[in-house]
Formats: structure tokens, sequence, C-alpha cells
């Protein structure tokens, strides 16, 4: 109980501190540029020169084309993982490994639709939101083969998606941490999900071109990748929160500045319906629901066979860490519980060291997203999800600049884990 109540004033400080300091940039109080809440030095943005533009799409190509390479590259790698581990025995499918877990399930889905892939006469599957299954389903219609296929929607996600982390990364803090964000997130140790039949690369590619074009204030195109991001994952809905913070913030709308409220307000009301786009994509995933079992909410149901549902996320750490440390498997603590219990503790810590360096949009955006991941019932893949959480990454890059040192060790520690993790997963380990 005490530490249930440490573990929530923890983060209600901080999560209250976060608001305040967005309120702060809305104009309530004290100027930002006079306030212990303003931004850190930040880098002005210089006009486009002639060119620019053509640079910035070969430069984006350059991304997307390393990133391609980089996951052909792991697929290759983990092809001979399973040569190594079958050793004088028969090898085993790379293709059947991909139907691990819920890579499974989402073939099934995608060769015999929501309707179709039943259990015990029950649609379990409805737990599992939609776009990837419909994009791998539509890819497969020309290739044939629903592994080929999902891979192939998941490789070129995970390719698009650094071009838009990069991107975002090079307006915030400059070209060489740009850099670093990307390979940081490549190397992260579960990001080897990214080449799987999940909705990782997908759930990256959504949320990091919303998280641009919010910045950027083109709202309607933020919009849009919040309805998709909606349809890929449950916290997709946060970038409805994204958008009405910063759209709040760059209005000013609590400034006393001599505008009346309706001045102040009527230029966020005209964007509302772009702030609402996440919605209807959560909406279209209860349409799903009804369409396939009668109830817009039968997945809510559903969770209950994988043994989920919210659980307050003080109370998830406590059964996080002690089965960190006291599960009666090592390997299951070393591959479930122990980083689980680690990267919330650094996640917490990297935003309490960044907080004033970044616009609340990403502070905010990271703080609820790591608080939402950890509030389930069953948390088994803290990791895997934490591996979308693009601030994060904005966070180290910021941290590690002119600290050589500190950005060769963050991304060899990282890359040996993935590897780790990888060689674990190819070998049925219990990694999620």
């Amino acid at each position: 109980m005490i530490l249930d109540i440490l573990i929530t004033l923890a983060a209600a400080l901080l999560g209250c501190f976060l608001l305040l300091r967005w309120l702060m940039a809305c104009g309530l109080g004290l100027p930002m540029e006079e306030s212990f809440f303003a931004l850190g030095p930040q880098k002005k943005r210089l006009s486009l020169y002639p060119g620019e533009k053509a640079l910035r799409w070969r430069e984006n190509g350059k991304i997307f084309l390393v990133a391609l390479s980089f996951r052909l590259v792991v697929l290759l790698l983990s092809g001979l993982i399973l040569l190594f581990l079958a050793g004088e025995g028969e090898p085993v499918s790379l293709q059947n490994v991909m139907l691990n877990g819920d890579g499974y399930h989402y073939v099934h889905l995608v060769e015999e639709g929501y309707s179709g892939y039943t259990e015990n006469g029950e649609h379990l599957f409805l737990v599992f939101f939609p776009l990837y299954v419909w994009l791998v389903r539509g890819v497969n219609f020309f290739i044939g083969d629903a592994v080929v296929s999902g891979l192939t929607v998941s490789f070129l996600c995970y390719s698009a998606a650094c071009v838009f982390v990069y991107r975002l990364a090079r307006e915030e803090l400059n070209r060489r941490a740009a850099q670093r964000t990307v390979v940081f997130l490549s190397v992260f140790p579960f990001s080897f999900f990214f080449g799987t039949i999940m909705t990782e690369s997908l759930f990256l590619l959504t949320t990091s071109a919303a998280l641009l074009y919010t910045r950027r204030h083109r709202w309607w195109l933020a919009g849009v990748w919040g309805l998709l991001a909606a349809m890929t994952r449950m916290h997709g809905i946060l970038i409805a929160g994204v958008i009405i913070v910063e759209l709040m913030e760059s209005q000013q709308v609590l400034a006393r500045d001599g505008r009346g409220w309706k001045n102040r307000l009527l230029p966020v009301l005209k964007k509302l319906p772009f702030v609402l786009l996440p919605f209807v994509g959560a909406g279209i995933y209860l349409l799903l629901n009804y369409a396939v079992d009668g109830d817009p909410f039968a997945f809510i149901t559903h969770q209950e066979h994988w043994y989920q549902g919210f659980m307050w996320f003080s109370q998830t750490l406590q059964y996080v860490g002690e089965n960190a440390f006291l599960w009666s498997e090592p390997s299951t603590r070393a591959a479930i519980w122990i980083p689980q219990l680690a990267l919330f503790v650094v996640s917490f810590v990297l935003l309490v060291l960044c907080w004033r360096r970044f616009p609340s949009m990403f502070t905010l955006y990271a703080f609820f997203y790591l608080i939402l991941n950890y509030s389930l019932s069953w948390l088994l893949s803290g990791g895997r999800y934490l591996s979308c959480d693009v601030p994060f990454f904005l966070f180290a890059a910021a941290l590690t600049e002119k600290r050589p040192s500190l950005e060769k060790g963050v991304t060899a520690g990282m890359a040996a884990l993935m590897g780790v993790y990888l060689f674990a997963w190819l070998n049925g380990a219990s990694i999620y």
C-alpha cells in the first residue's frame, strides 16, 4: 500500500508539473521567456534556400533505404541464427518462426478475416486492431503469401517511420542528433519486433507522422495520421491530446493580451474536426466489433481471455517488480520482468531530465504513453510497446549531445541487448 502511494505520488507530481508547464506555455501567468518553465535554448529555423526541397527528398530517400537495408540485414542475421540453433538437426524455417506469438494470429486474421477466425466459436481476436490486418490483406492480394505480405508491410512501414522520426528530430535538434535518434530507435533492445508480423512498425509510422505534422501545425494531416494510429492500437487515441496541446499553445489561448475569449478560442474550435479524427479511428474499430460480434465493446469481454484489463499503473509496477526478483524461472525474469521494470525507471528518468528541453506536446505524450502502457493487468510486452515511444528516443539523442563516449556506450549496449533478445526470441524464449 505504501509503495503504491509513493509511486502514484511521484507520477502525479511529475504529471501536474508538466501540465502546469503547458498552461504557462498557453499564456497563463508569467510569459514563458521569463518563467522557470521556459524552453531551453532553441535552434532557430533558417529560411528555405533554393534547392533545399530537393535535398530533403534525397536525404529522406537515403534514410528510407538505409532503414530498409538494416531490416534486411536483421532478417538475414535471424536466418543465420536459426541455422546455428539447428546444429545437426533439421533447420527451423524462418517463416515459421515469424508465426511466434501474435504473428500467428495476424496471419490467420489476414487469411480468414475477423468473422472467420474464431476459437471455441468466439471472436477472441477482435482484440487486435484492424489497420495492420487490412493493409497486409491488401498486399497479400498481390503476393499470395500472408507471412511475406506481413513482413513486407512491416519493413516498409518501419523504413518510412524512420524518415518521419528523422525529420522530427532534425527540426527539434540538429542533423547529428536526428541521426542518433534513428540509430537509438533501430538498436533499441526490442526493436527487432519492427521486422516481425506485428503492429509495431505501422504504429511507429502513424504516430511519428502525426507528431511531425502536429509540430508543423498542419492540423488536418496530423488528424488523419492520428486516425490511422487509433486504428492500429489503443494508444493512438493519445494523438488527439497531442494535437490539442500544441494547438492551444500555438494560439496562446490563456494569454492576457487584450483578445477576448472568442478571438482566442475561435481558431481552436475551427480546428476541432482535425482534433477529433483519432476518435473517428477508434469509432471504426468499435464498428468492426459491432459488425462481427453485435457489440461495439466486445473487445473488452474478449480481453479477459488474454488476462488483460485495466489496472492502476502503480499496482502493475508492483507485480512487475515482484516478478523481476521472485519469479521462479530466471530466464523469464530476464526476458520479461526485469526489462519492463528497468525500462519504466529509465523512461521516467529521461522524462525528468528532458522536460525543459522539449515542447509540451512531446513531454505530455511521453508521460501519458508511459503510464498507459503500464496500466495493464498482465503486462508482458512493455518493452515492445515502448519501442514505439518516439519522444524518449528524442530525449536520449538530446542527452547524448556532445557526449561521444556516452553515445557510443548507449548505442553499443542497446545493440548488444537487441542481439541477445533476438537470439532468445528465435530460440523460443518467452519474449512478447
